[in-house]
Parts: C-alpha cells; sequence; structure tokens
C-alpha cells in the first residue's frame, strides 16, 4: 500500500515498500475481479464508487494517473509494489473520465453520488411542508442528478445542450405534480 507523507517544502512524498514485486505481465487494464460473477462486478463497482475517494488531494490523483498511464506503457519507477499500481487505479478510474480520460468535477463522479444524494434526501425530508421548499429541493436534487449523468456520460457519442435541457427541466414538475395530487387525495 501507498501512504502520502507531509515531505520538505510542502510536497507530498510516497513511501513504499523496499521489497521490490516482479511487474513483469502485469495488465493495470485488467480487472481485478472476476467480471463474469456477480460478487465480482459488485467488488468492482464498490472499489470506484468508494466514497473515501472524494477526499483524496488533486495532487494524489494526479500522481495516480501518471502512475497509470505509466504502467500502460510499461514503464513502472522501480520499487513500485503492485498494491501501488492497484491504489492508483482505484484513483483513476474513481476520478478520470474512461472516455476523455479528463479529470471529472468532484460533485459529479460517482463516487459523490453516495453522500451528496444523502444530504440532498434529508433535506427533502426536511422542508417539504411548503409548496417553495418542495420545489427548490427537487430541482437541486434534479440538478445534482443531471450532473452526475452528464459527467459520466458517453463522452464518445457527444449530446447538445438543446437535446439535454428538455430532460433536465421535464424532471422537475412531476414530483410536484405526485405531491399535489397525494396531498388532495381521500
Amino acid at each position: 500500500m501507498m501512504y502520502p507523507v507531509r515531505g520538505t517544502e510542502g510536497s507530498t512524498v510516497f513511501c513504499v515498500n523496499k521489497m521490490e514485486a516482479d511487474l513483469t505481465g502485469f495488465n493495470i487494464d485488467a480487472p481485478r475481479w472476476d467480471q463474469r460473477t456477480f460478487l465480482g462486478r459488485v467488488k468492482h463497482f464498490l472499489n470506484i464508487t468508494d466514497p473515501r475517494t472524494v477526499f483524496v488531494s488533486e495532487q494524489e490523483l494526479d500522481w495516480a494517473k501518471m502512475m497509470v498511464e505509466k504502467s500502460r506503457m510499461g514503464v513502472v519507477p522501480p520499487g513500485t509494489q503492485v498494491e501501488q499500481l492497484l491504489y492508483a487505479k482505484k484513483l483513476y478510474d474513481s476520478a478520470f473520465h474512461p472516455d476523455t480520460g479528463e479529470k471529472m468535477n468532484v460533485i459529479g463522479r460517482m463516487s459523490f453520488q453516495l453522500p451528496g444524494g444523502m444530504i440532498i434526501t434529508g433535506f427533502m425530508l426536511q422542508f417539504y411542508r411548503t409548496m417553495p421548499a418542495v420545489i427548490f429541493w427537487q430541482w437541486v436534487n434534479q440538478s445534482f442528478n443531471a450532473l452526475v449523468n452528464y459527467t459520466n456520460r458517453n463522452a464518445a457519442s457527444p449530446i447538445s445542450v438543446r437535446k439535454r435541457r428538455p430532460w433536465w427541466a421535464a424532471g422537475c414538475p412531476l414530483p410536484l405534480w405526485l405531491r399535489l395530487t397525494v396531498s388532495i387525495s381521500p
């Protein structure tokens, strides 16, 4: 496992074990768990949607990207452990878009879906008594979901803002209509 340690002048130094692993034949893009089984797929998605990855520093994310790219080229720094590469791949998969390779917005990452959704749901449950509050929190929820969906979109098939806007706008009236219908029904 790689552990970041504060170095001189505020820089981050990554401590590694002194034992060197044999990385010949290591494929960083190969699935860590068997994707043909349900449990293997669950482990994979729990790994890349781990909410703790939201709190990783930008510097460590950049390190992870560099390690993954170097591993893909077959140029791994001496002393690198398999655990370090697996940790770098976890960070890379959780923070960088699979199609573009760009760093994703923190709020739009799948690893932020759990804490972000819980916070918004808490507010929606707390502030439901007035129509303006319901409208506002439905708008916040719909905007959050739209951001997550946009951030994790298939970037290989671009979609224009003109096509996205109606779907975002259509998401707010339905919950409001349901609230009105349920509150006035006998």
